[in-house]
């Protein structure tokens, strides 16, 4: 719409030529397909959890120029975070991971996953 506005003035003026600039571009249905997209509505905040380790989040990031994949796992109350790097990414093996750091530090009452494979698996659900 500004685009618009400031090719016009350069060329042509007359009174309300702002209004009515804007009520040509909203009326379009052309700018409406090229123009900017509606913003993403505003992200929700998660509530605290009221101690730690209660609520995990659990993400994979890779693959990494050594073919090898990060499994980070984050607790929502504390931000404490636990890295491991793995080749080797299937089910089986981060529910193993995930045990040997459960036992360490006990069992969250949830899990957020995203909808990776590994996280989807029945191998995974019924861990």
């Amino acid at each position: 719409m500004l685009h618009t506005r400031v090719v016009l003035r350069s060329k042509v003026w007359w009174p309300r030529i702002d209004k009515d600039v804007e009520q040509l571009v909203k009326a379009c249905k052309g700018c409406a397909l090229v123009g900017l997209p509606n913003p993403p509505a505003p992200m929700k905040r998660r509530e605290l959890p009221a101690a730690p380790w209660i609520d995990v989040t659990i993400d994979l990031m890779g693959p990494l120029p050594s073919n090898e994949y990060l499994l980070v796992v984050v607790d929502y109350y504390s931000r404490y975070k636990e890295v491991n790097n793995y080749k080797n990414i299937t089910s089986l093996q981060i529910i193993k991971m995930v045990k040997e750091m459960f036992s360490r530090l006990g069992y969250p009452i949830s899990i957020t996953a995203d909808n990776g494979k590994q996280f989807v698996s029945e191998e995974f659900r019924s861990f």
